[in-house]
């Protein structure tokens, strides 16, 4: 009758034990906790990378459009329409008559993901119609304590840096 049933010692051994479920559940526990901080750094690098790079492109649009329609193009972070501000989440560039400042056309806006948002002079960077600027300026991206910065040369040269522009 023994071979009939065996003893339950001596069959296969088969699943996990409670033991080995706890450890394995106790490491991921572990790995997430380290993981996840780091996961949202590389988020963060990732969402400032890519608005930094949208920044780049709406600069070398008003840059372009100043010099096909031979007049002054604005770029600048703006709260709304076409004002313009020290920091916002949103960015526009535009064209200003520039004998009824009141007459705008909007030539771009590009909304920052999340909660990226762009400073910079409050009156924004001016493209004359030969394409450079009035003044070497910075732009910066940040969000959540990770910045880059957009630096504008005088003679229009556009440029993105870990570091403040120099």
């Amino acid at each position: 009758m023994s071979h009939l049933y065996p003893h339950p010692l001596h069959r296969g051994s088969r699943g996990f034990t409670l033991v080995e479920l706890m450890v394995t559940v106790a490491v991921l526990g572990i790995i997430a906790v380290v993981a996840v901080p780091a996961m949202t750094d590389m988020i963060n690098n990732s969402r400032v990378r890519g608005a930094s790079e949208e920044v780049t492109g709406a600069l070398q649009l008003a840059r372009s459009e100043a010099l096909k329609r031979n007049q002054r193009i604005i770029a600048c972070a703006s709260a709304s329409g076409t004002s313009c501000a020290a920091s916002a989440s949103r960015m526009v560039v535009y064209w200003q008559d520039p004998a009824n400042a009141a007459t705008t056309e909007l030539v771009r806006e590009i909304s920052m993901p999340g909660s990226v948002q762009v400073s910079g002079a409050a009156a924004g960077i001016q493209f004359r119609a030969s394409g450079v600027a009035d003044s070497a300026q910075q732009l910066q991206v940040s969000v959540a304590g990770h910045s880059r910065y957009v630096c504008v040369q005088i003679s229009g040269v556009i440029s993105v840096k870990k570091v403040t522009c120099s």
